[in-house]
């Protein structure tokens, strides 16, 4: 049965697809959440209702449902974001005056504190990688990761013109194909150049790769392919390893070094904002959290009578 809420949610969920380009997995995300929603508006006013016709009480019932049938904190924001956004576009698309989920407040929870690696750590890490093609390439990666905040889908999506080594930026792509620019360091374009001078031809063997919309993918594999996630985290997992860490390591725990590191020396949020290309700075805050607990451990480790 194709009802009006149905309609209207496909709808929703195309325009996140085709106009906002946000990724498969937030959509999918997004459309679990809002079939539920629908199931419960059909079981509770039937199949004929109109979202228009729901007011801010009834929502906050749907909300209720979800946190008395065991959904975790951040599972229940997830969803209350999700309803939200719906609204913003239904009442967009349909010319609505009042939105029920006008400043509906997100049920907030305690986000567990990022793992970061100090400083001696990453360095370890850097030092890791062989004087190989694969090594040299896979240095240039890291410093990407450790060295600018990069996402490993960015690093891995960049194109050659992409990073520039003279003037030092590198053009990301990230969530919702919005592009940002951002500063890379001295080590980092010495890696970089590195890489697309010496290791680069090598693991390429004088072969061309084409992939659609990029015209060069930067990091490529002795076969000639497109260096793939899978195929990083196997290296990076012995670099770990030979580096002694005592944590596993991830792409993603350098990134958070690195907006970590940032603001303990300093940096403001806003600019490690734009640097991690977070479209919202209370995502970014979580990194003051970090840094707190950084200062706490000095202080514990230094006063006298801590």
């Amino acid at each position: 049965m194709n009802t009006i809420i149905d309609q209207a949610i496909d709808s929703f969920l195309f325009d996140l697809r085709v106009r906002r380009g946000l990724s498969r997995n937030t959509i999918e995300a997004y459309g679990r959440t809002m079939r539920r929603f629908s199931g419960w508006v059909m079981k509770s006013f039937g199949s004929e209702m109109n979202p228009a016709e729901l007011d801010r009480n009834q929502i906050e019932s749907f909300v209720r449902e979800l946190r008395e049938g065991g959904l975790g904190d951040r599972s229940l924001s997830a969803a209350v974001v999700a309803v939200r956004q719906f609204y913003v576009w239904f009442c967009a698309d349909r010319r609505l005056d009042v939105n029920p989920m006008e400043d509906f407040e997100v049920p907030r929870f305690s986000a567990a504190l990022p793992v970061v690696f100090d400083e001696m750590d990453v360095a370890a890490v850097l030092q890791a990688p062989a004087g190989t093609p694969q090594g040299i390439r896979d240095l240039a990666i890291l410093e990407l990761l450790y060295g600018s905040g990069l996402r490993i889908s960015e690093v891995l999506g960049l194109g050659v013109d992409d990073v520039n080594t003279i003037a030092n930026f590198v053009i990301a792509r990230g969530k919702g194909r919005k592009e940002r620019v951002v500063p890379i360091s001295e080590p980092c374009a010495r890696a970089v150049s590195e890489y697309l001078q010496t290791a680069r031809p090598v693991l390429l063997k004088g072969r061309r790769v084409s992939r659609p919309g990029v015209r060069e993918p930067m990091f490529v594999t002795a076969r000639g392919t497109v260096l793939t996630r899978q195929g990083f985290f196997k290296n990076l997992q012995q670099y770990g390893l030979k580096a002694n860490l005592v944590r596993a390591i991830s792409p993603h725990k350098l990134r958070h070094s690195f907006a970590t590191h940032l603001v303990e020396n300093g940096a403001d949020l806003r600019s490690v904002q734009e640097m991690l290309g977070h479209a919202d700075i209370s995502t970014t805050e979580i990194y003051t959290h970090v840094s707190r607990a950084h200062l706490k451990k000095v202080y514990r480790k230094a006063h006298p009578r801590a």
